[in-house]
């Protein structure tokens, strides 16, 4: 019986579209939610722009879990290209750590590579998270990172902080 786990899905946010969706799947899976019920029990929560993305599919896509959420991603514009940009225009907050900004440069990158279906990307995302990171920091802060020859983010981001903190 599906409306007995009906309670436990969490509300739908607008906001907050890629951690409802995260947050959803962490809860069914973990509750052992069969596949097949997962889209149902979804759009029980959804409401706005996600029901109406929801309500225009047909019953038979409406009904596969991987369909509608794809469709409510792109409704929200959560597609590679929007997800680049984020990443690409994200800039430090005056008032948040290096590590912090470091933390949310990440995030970003990961959305932009998952969106992109990217599949390994380990060295790809040192790299070119390090080089995004330098490109936002003061120059006096990238001559210091470059000197201590720097090869990963979280490394970088310690040094900086260190750095702006000393001098």
């Amino acid at each position: 019986d599906v409306s007995k786990h009906i309670a436990l899905v969490p509300q739908f946010r607008e906001s907050e579209v890629d951690s409802y969706f995260n947050a959803f799947e962490r809860i069914a899976t973990s509750l052992h939610w069969p596949k097949d019920v997962w889209s149902l029990l979804l759009q029980c929560k959804l409401f706005g722009k996600a029901l109406e993305v929801c309500s225009s599919l047909s019953l038979e896509e409406s009904l596969n879990y991987e369909t509608v959420k794809s469709a409510i991603r792109r409704a929200y514009k959560l597609v590679p290209e929007a997800y680049r940009q984020k990443f690409r225009g994200h800039k430090k907050n005056p008032t948040q750590t290096f590590v912090e900004f470091a933390r949310e440069k990440g995030i970003l990158f990961d959305k932009w590579c998952t969106a992109s279906k990217v599949k390994d990307f380990d060295s790809m995302r040192e790299l070119v998270l390090l080089e995004e990171f330098k490109s936002c920091l003061p120059e006096r802060v990238v001559v210091y990172l470059n000197e201590q020859k720097v090869t990963s983010l979280s490394h970088a981001a310690v040094l900086a902080d260190e750095f702006v903190l000393t001098h």
